[in-house]
């Protein structure tokens, strides 16, 4: 029982940097980093910033995830000074799953 205890607690700090890979390839063919960075200067805020604002924040993440899938303009309004993220038309497809994979995983970076 120990042995299997060890293995799991083993298996889930080794697959950190993967799902970490995970996300980091989904932003970018989620065309995310066309306006986000993970940390930096860039047209819409860094990942890293975003995740300093809401991580503390209760029922943030639904919400994020919901910005995220429909853009501001049409959930969320002005959240972050007068940029917007655009429209689902306007920009590549992202499923809830995806969405909140991707919230999650901001919501991690330090």
């Amino acid at each position: 029982m120990r042995t299997s205890l060890v293995f799991a607690v083993v298996t889930l700090i080794a697959s950190g940097p993967a799902l970490a890979d995970s996300a980091l390839e989904l932003a970018q063919g989620k065309a995310c980093l066309v306006c986000h960075s993970v940390e930096g200067i860039s047209q819409a805020p860094s990942f890293k910033s975003i995740a300093n604002k809401y991580r503390e924040l209760p029922r943030e993440e639904s919400r994020l995830v919901s910005t995220v899938m429909w853009g501001s303009p049409t959930y969320g309004g002005y959240h972050w000074g007068t940029t917007k993220m655009p429209t689902p038309g306007a920009r590549v497809r992202i499923t809830q799953s995806e969405a909140a994979q991707l919230v999650e995983w901001i919501l991690s970076l330090k």
